[in-house]
Parts: structure tokens; sequence; C-alpha cells
């Protein structure tokens, strides 16, 4: 079969507008940590400011872990900060105060991929800390919109484990992810399953695990020796991904299908993204290329260029659910075997990663 050129280098791509900068939508908050209406009073840290600012990330750290070093590999908390989360879990919480420590944990977790290793073994450590508190310490009735978006992107900030555990991995017997051995598979989907309800929180879990997976196709596919393979595997585990996500929603839905995914327009979304780099891998034919270039009543469809004289396909930023079923109409003109491969994939992916969210383990 004759393949289509590859095109020039394409720019990295974002998939939502709601990414891990969500702003942490709170007033300055009330916490009842050790005595009634006494604040919390993080020095320098304000919950109302974006998750991403990391001066303020920085502050909300040095509040929930003091001291500690860094000891093979992991952060060995120091006794100021074992105390610090002695007195937290012991305290007596109003949901202002609640509001105002998660947004601090949900700051702290994106300093997980810090190029500092005693910054980003602490903020693994708190994140940790963190899922264990919210799973263990916060019931489910008093969770609010407020707590649910942070701890969405303190998940979120969790990409690995959270993909991991799509696939049917464990946070208990893999020593592969940072959170391995530090929160139990319980811990992290009890708290998954608690803000999963939340349409802003679903959204940033979406935007986060969408672009996660993105950038991992990038990276994979400028060095593969069979880009045909590696991206079907890799549109395969995206799918997966975005099925447990839905498999979750329903679950804490009880299996309504007025859930906070909605699985027609993920799928629209990773099919049309997927044709998208398949083009730009040059894997489809000459033939699908030429129902993008004349399939549109004889004209291009919008994502047609030429660069060059190389024909290209180009993608939205972000692709979204009515720009991909443009894509959609392609796909039924082209006829494409990789284009359909890609499809089956995506689906396969889909169901099972709905089955390992239907089957969470969840703390009640």
């Amino acid at each position: 079969m004759m393949r289509s050129r590859a095109s020039t280098p394409r720019p990295r791509r974002s998939l939502s507008a709601a990414l891990l900068t969500l702003l942490l939508a709170c007033a300055p908050l009330v916490a009842c940590a050790q005595y009634f209406e006494s604040e919390l009073d993080i020095p320098d840290f304000d919950p109302g400011t974006a998750s991403g600012d990391q001066t303020n990330a920085r502050a909300a750290l040095d509040y929930l872990s003091p001291d500690g070093q860094v000891d093979a590999g992991q952060w060995a908390p120091g006794q100021q900060t074992q105390e610090r989360w002695k007195t937290l879990e012991e305290g007596h919480w109003n949901s202002s105060g609640l509001e105002e420590l998660i947004a601090a944990m949900a700051a702290v977790s994106t300093l997980r991929t810090d190029k500092d290793d005693e910054t980003s073994a602490a903020a693994t450590w708190i994140a940790a800390e963190s899922i264990e508190f919210t799973a263990n310490q916060v019931p489910l009735k008093d969770f609010t919109s407020t707590m649910k978006q942070n701890l969405a992107v303190l998940l979120g900030n969790s990409p690995d484990e959270l993909a991991g555990l799509a696939n049917g991995g464990s946070l208990e017997v893999n020593n592969v992810y940072g959170l391995s051995g530090m929160v139990t598979d319980a811990q992290f989907e009890t708290t998954l399953y608690r803000v999963i309800d939340n349409e802003n929180a679903a959204e940033t879990l979406t935007s986060a695990m969408l672009q996660y997976h993105q950038n991992r196709i990038d990276s994979k596919m400028t060095t593969a020796a069979d880009p045909e393979t590696t991206l079907l595997g890799q549109y395969q585990s995206a799918a997966q991904t975005m099925g447990y996500l839905d498999g979750m929603a329903e679950l804490r839905m009880d299996n309504s299908t007025s859930d906070t995914i909605n699985a027609a327009d993920v799928d629209t979304v990773l099919r049309a993204q997927a044709y998208v780099d398949a083009a730009q891998y040059g894997l489809l034919s000459d033939a699908a290329m030429e129902a993008a270039a004349t399939g549109n009543n004889g004209q291009p469809f919008s994502f047609y260029t030429e660069i060059d004289g190389n024909p290209t396909i180009t993608a939205p930023d972000p692709m979204t659910p009515q720009a991909a079923q443009e894509y959609m109409d392609w796909d039924g003109l082209a006829a494409d075997p990789t284009m359909n491969s890609l499809h089956v994939s995506i689906e396969a992916g889909y169901n099972l990663g709905y089955g390992e969210g239907q089957a969470a383990k969840v703390i009640t």
C-alpha cells in the first residue's frame, strides 16, 4: 500500500483549555485543625491563586512538609512534618477549612515533576498523604464542589498512576509509579470516585489525561521502529484511560447514563486526533489523502492543506467534539485500513477501561 509522505514537524498540542492550571476558586478560608474557628494560616499561601503558581505551591509545600530528606529516592518526613500531619488528621474540620487544606494539597501536587529531587520527592509524598487523608478522613457527604475540583487537579498530577490503574495495574504490586507502596488502590480510586460526579472535576481529569497520553504518543512515535503498531497501542491505552474515567463516573452515578463523561464525545475526539497523527507520520494511503483533498463536495476538508507540495492534515488546538466531526466524515469516505484499525483499537481500549472503572475498589 502506498503511504503518504510525512509533513513538516508539528507543534505540540493541548487537547483542552481546562488543564492543570484550573483556578482554585475559593475565597480566603478558615480552618478548624486543632481549635475550632482557628485559621489554618499557611504563610504566603493564597487558596484563590491558580494551582500552577510556583511560589504559591512552594508555600503550601513548606507548610505540609516543613522538614525531611530524601532517603533511597523517597521522601522521609522529619519530626515537624509528622507532627503536622498528626494534627491535621486529628483535626475537627469545617468545610471552609477543608477547602483551604485541599487547595494547598492540589498546589503542591504540581511540583511532583520539579527538577529538584528533594522538591519532587516531597511533593510526591504529600500527594500520597493527601490521597490517604481524603479517602480515610473526609466523609463523602462533606465533599464540596471546590474540594472536588482541587482534588481533580491533584489526581491529574498523578497521571502515571491513574493510567496504570486504568490498564489493570496496581499501586500495591508494581513498584513503577511514584505513589507505589504509598497509597492503596482503594484509597486512590476512592478519591477519584468521590470527585468524578462534579462536571468541572471530570473535565479537568479528562483534559489532563488526554494531554498526558498525547505527550506519550509524541514521545514514543519519534523513535518507534514500527510506527503503526506503536500508534495503535498508544491510542488503545489512551482510550482505556478514558473508558476507566467513564466507568468510574457511571459507578458514582449508580450506573445512570446521565454522568459527567460523554463517551461519544471522547470517542470522536480520540479518533480524530488519531487520524491526524496517522497522517502526520505517513501511515495513511494516498487514497485517504485524496479523500481529504476532494471529499468535501469536490473541495478539501477544512483540515487539509499542502506544505511545500506535501499533503498535510492539520488539527485545531484544542480538538473539540464539534471540530472532530469533520474528521469522521473524512473517515467515512477514506475507507483506509489504518484509520479502521485505529477505530477498532480505540473501541477495544475504551471497553477494557470501562470495565476497570466499574470494578474500582471504593471505600464506603
